[in-house]
């Protein structure tokens, strides 16, 4: 009578933790005798013990038939796993765990001005731009970053095993080696590729582009817009940090805003459409920005006016 309820347990158990049993009928099955309950817990107890790393290696190579596992009981509860499939759950379950777990984490916020570089255990090393932040995870499966608002340099060690895999709200980015930047700018997230090879694909994987050595991609902060490569200069991603210059090519007001923002205390904020209004080339000393502000009008037609604790930039009437 034991063996038949605990393998009743068993099938129950791979039901329920395989995503395939019915929450109204096992509720009744555990309900209809004390038994029932018991050999079913000593199944959750045994799933629990399974955190520590051999148990878990041991379950693994029993899955990928890397050396064949006696039918024994392991614990109480575990008579009949091999043959009610359960071994298998609690091996890939398990598996997966021990390969998604952390291995390293920390989170890094600059502020106003600031730059900082980490050097990561896996001999990469990020340099955070100022007023920006990224939340970084590394487990055995993957090498994981969230940059959260800002900008990063990356210069990523090569690790065939696992990607280095940075969250940038609608973009991903995936490399395996190489060195490259991403910022968030308003509206859009552009990748600039120094050397080895970028993937970058929208929200979902939509869509990847492929960025070499020189390139330049961006992709929609928002929507579904399908990532497009960009004429610019990679470069000029990686000018701040190396020669304390900020470029902008072509770049809108608000672009213009958001970076320079990343430089001084009074926040810059940019008024009107994207679209339409003057697009600016030029080369700012970081240790400048003020005298860049004080002579943008001359260099293109736009305002500049303090308001509401702000400084705003606005297009004047001829580019409207």
């Amino acid at each position: 009578m034991t063996t038949a309820i605990r393998e009743e347990a068993a099938r129950w158990f791979a039901r329920m933790h395989g995503g395939t049993g019915d929450d109204a009928a096992w509720r009744a099955w555990m309900d209809a005798d004390p038994a029932h309950a018991a050999e079913y817990a000593a199944f959750e107890a045994l799933w629990r013990d399974f955190d520590s790393t051999p148990r878990v290696e041991a379950l693994a190579q029993a899955l990928h038939g890397q050396r064949r596992v006696r039918r024994r009981a392991i614990a109480r509860g575990a008579l009949g796993l091999a043959g009610l499939g359960v071994l298998g759950l609690l091996a890939r379950r398990g598996w997966d765990a021990f390969q998604d777990g952390a291995t390293y984490a920390q989170s890094r916020e600059t502020g106003i001005g600031e730059r900082m570089t980490l050097s990561l255990p896996d001999g990469s090393t990020l340099t955070l731009g100022p007023a920006s932040r990224a939340a970084l995870r590394y487990s055995r499966r993957e090498r994981a970053v969230v940059l959260t608002h800002g900008e990063a340099l990356f210069d990523v060690a090569r690790d065939a095993a696992r990607p280095f895999v940075i969250d940038a709200g609608s973009a991903r980015v995936t490399v395996l080696g190489t060195r490259f930047a991403v910022s968030r700018l308003p509206g859009l997230v552009r990748v600039s590729v120094a050397h080895g090879t970028v993937q970058l694909a929208a929200r979902g994987g939509a869509g990847p582009l492929l960025l070499r050595a020189g390139e330049v991609g961006e992709t929609a902060d928002e929507g579904s817009a399908l990532p497009r490569r960009v004429p610019r200069d990679a470069q000029d991603a990686f000018a701040a940090a190396e020669r304390g210059l900020i470029v902008f090519d072509q770049a809108t007001l608000p672009e213009i805003a958001a970076t320079l923002s990343r430089w001084r205390r009074q926040s810059v904020r940019a008024e009107g459409p994207a679209e339409g209004g003057p697009r600016i080339t030029a080369a700012v000393q970081a240790r400048d920005v003020e005298g860049f502000l004080q002579a943008l009008p001359r260099i293109a037609a736009v305002r500049v006016q303090e308001r509401d604790g702000a400084l705003w930039l606005t297009a004047s009437e001829k580019n409207r």
